[in-house]
């Protein structure tokens, strides 16, 4: 039996389905390990995964592709486990699964994935579609941050058409769907490729009169791409008032290092301008603990603006260096450091979510997503999810808690 294995981001588990659903049937089944980069650490897992499936199965054909494939194919080439190797541009086309394992295969491998490359639309045919279900609206991103190699594994923005999208809107609503959520590389940046000004506001403008969906979600955004319409949109009753942002730090020196484009106030500002729009609006980020050069003192001050701007779904991520970033060739910290920083910026997360919990004033819409013995389970609109006693009751439908 055929199986993908996904590491890593909202964007590669959704390409993961699709992936599955290009998968021819062989005598010999298939597994594809779809990979993540991010950190030297998750690369590791990656590898580790590829000597465990291939033991395990001996006799299935074990085919790499994500990320890592697109980033380092002579290292993966090279391991004896791996059959295969499919880029991150081919493996969202028939063509790259069809007869994979002829005697010959005709190696199709991108390797530069910065030139002129023909994406695959991002679209799910199958009939099985959950209440919540992701959009891929871009692909790559165009900044180089320090810590990041993540552009070369996924090249720089490139907008899927937005009456496309649209279209697609249309076509899962029509299958069940109840809520999409905005995904992508760098989101925000949606549309900058485009000969013609249209933006990501733009886009959620547009699906939210062309289509009868009852919500939609942004996944991580950047504070200092935000478009001037987007004061419209986050005002929208059908937007969720949940935003993720990118931040990584909240000290300047350290956000300058990691060569980004925001620094402490950017932040402050972005998070009460859009409480001043929608009161009941809440905040998540990813956050990088112990960055090469960071101080006590600059630690506190991502700490404190957490604290400021109440920042409640904390994603923390101590510090790995990735070979070939700049940040792999700053002065590193130990990782003891790292991990004690790791440790009280999730505390403080944890601490910040129950406060924030008290504080909602409306009344929690919960999408119910799973349905367990006399409960079913969901996220409401600040993205908090709950186990609610209640029975017969459809997976798809919002239930005020």
């Amino acid at each position: 039996m055929n199986k993908v294995i996904n590491f890593g981001c909202r964007l590669n588990n959704f390409e993961g389905k699709k992936i599955e659903e290009l998968l021819p049937e062989k005598d010999e089944p298939i597994i594809v390990i779809n990979s993540c980069a991010v950190t030297n650490e998750t690369e590791r897992q990656v590898r580790q995964t590829i000597r465990k499936v291939k033991k395990q199965n001996p006799n299935s054909k074990l085919v790499l592709t994500g990320c890592a494939a697109q980033i380092s194919p002579s290292t993966y080439n090279q391991m004896k486990e791996v059959d295969h190797l499919v880029d991150n541009i081919n493996k969202l086309k028939p063509e790259a699964w069809n007869n994979i394992f002829d005697e010959n295969p005709k190696d199709n491998f991108i390797q530069d994935i910065f030139d002129e490359v023909n994406d695959a639309a991002p679209t799910l045919q199958g009939e099985s579609h959950k209440a919540r279900e992701s959009l891929v609206i871009q692909q790559g991103c165009n900044h180089r941050c320090t810590f990041c190699i993540i552009p070369f594994g996924r090249g720089n923005n490139r907008s899927f058409d937005p009456q496309f999208l649209i279209n697609e809107v249309k076509r899962i609503v029509d299958k069940g769907v109840k809520e999409i959520v905005l995904t992508g590389v760098d989101i925000s940046d949606y549309g900058s490729d485009f000969d013609n000004h249209y933006c990501m506001s733009e886009l959620i403008m547009d699906i939210l009169n062309e289509t009868k969906l009852k919500r939609i979600r942004l996944s991580s955004i950047d504070c200092v791409e935000i478009d001037k319409h987007f004061d419209q949109v986050i005002q929208d009753p059908r937007v969720m008032p949940h935003l993720h942002l990118s931040i990584q730090a909240g000290d300047n020196m350290i956000l300058k290092r990691m060569k980004r484009r925001h620094n402490a106030d950017d932040i402050r500002n972005f998070v009460q301008h859009c409480r001043s729009l929608r009161r009941d609006i809440t905040f998540g980020a990813d956050i990088i603990a112990g960055f090469p050069t960071e101080t006590d003192k600059m630690f506190f001050n991502t700490y404190k603006l957490l604290q400021e701007c109440r920042i409640s779904h904390l994603h923390i991520f101590p510090f790995s260096p990735k070979k070939n970033t700049p940040a792999a060739r700053m002065p590193q910290l130990q990782k003891s450091i790292i991990k004690q920083r790791a440790h009280k910026l999730r505390k403080l997360g944890e601490e910040l979510l129950d406060e924030v919990k008290k504080e909602l004033y409306l009344p929690r819409k919960v999408l119910i997503e799973e349905v367990n013995t006399g409960a079913v389970v969901g996220y409401d609109q600040n993205y908090i999810k709950h186990q609610i006693p209640m029975i017969g009751l459809p997976i798809g439908e919002i239930v005020t808690a």
